[in-house]
């Protein structure tokens, strides 16, 4: 089973979840924090801003996928995707410092190139890993971005709601076909390097360490995150794929000396 969260604090997301139940003909239901659902899909709806829950990893799915809006103040519309946690010491938007969540990279993968497949008013992006909430059921993300007239238009709700839901059935047919399950490190908080390179090779990015997130300006790095990032993962990432010209030289010689002590290759993209 695999679950689809919408949170009532998020009327973007709320009007998502209608469209899919509707368009779908899920079942409406009762069943705790369970609103609809069909033989392989439940939709759950939480009182809560879907940044703080802790709840889904009470629903025993095997994955989680998050209905959002992602507000943009350059009004730019977008489709959205990523993984959960917090690199560096905060959590100012939900989960705990230094703590990522369980990524899914094949069934993220599969949003991003449904995503990719829609009408082209909007970009269709990986994020850096951000934000919580922090669960162990395998999760992500999946938004609509932009400005209110963006997060309001029915067009740009459908696109978004019947991509996501083609990709959890089509996930749940069968492991989309992929070449290799790969960690990011570099770029901005906007992946689109790491986007071309799941959409032209076939990469399934699990978390992604963006260049801010390397190095702090005392300094120090968080790279001592990697090896969480690695056991974080429903799929283990077999390569990290570093944003080469967007880390300066410290950020490169800290990052390959950290990978080379948790025994994982790298690429440059």
């Amino acid at each position: 089973m695999i679950g689809i969260v919408y949170s009532l604090r998020d009327s973007t997301s709320v009007r998502m979840a209608r469209r899919m139940a509707i368009a779908n003909g899920l079942e409406e239901t009762t069943e705790g924090s369970m609103k609809y659902k069909g033989d392989r899909i439940a939709m759950y709806e939480l009182a809560e801003p879907a940044l703080d829950t802790k709840t889904p990893d009470s629903f025993g799915c095997g994955a989680i996928v998050f209905l959002s809006k992602h507000a943009s103040q350059a009004g730019v519309a977008s489709f959205t995707t990523h993984s959960l946690g917090n690199w560096c010491s905060e959590a100012k938007f939900g989960g705990q410092p230094r703590e990522l969540s369980t990524a899914s990279p094949l069934l993220m993968l599969q949003v991003l190139r449904n995503f990719a497949g829609k009408e082209a008013y909007a970009e269709k992006t990986y994020e850096a890993t951000h934000h919580g909430p922090l669960l162990k059921t395998p999760c992500l993300f999946a938004e609509l971005g932009g400005n209110e007239s963006i997060m309001n238009n029915e067009e740009a709700l459908g696109e978004v709601a019947d991509a996501v839901f083609a990709a959890v059935t089509q996930f749940l047919d069968g492991e989309p076909e992929y070449a290799k399950a790969v960690l990011g490190i570099g770029g901005t908080h906007y992946s689109g390097k790491f986007t071309r390179l799941a959409l032209g090779k076939g990469y399934a990015f699990s978390h992604i360490m963006p260049k801010h997130s390397v190095m702090n300006s005392d300094g120090t790095d968080n790279l001592g995150m990697l090896p969480q990032a690695l056991e974080r993962s429903q799929v283990r990432p077999e390569v990290a794929v570093l944003d080469w010209k967007s880390l300066n030289a410290t950020a490169k010689a800290e990052t390959i000396k950290k990978l080379n002590e948790v025994g994982l290759d790298y690429e440059r993209a």
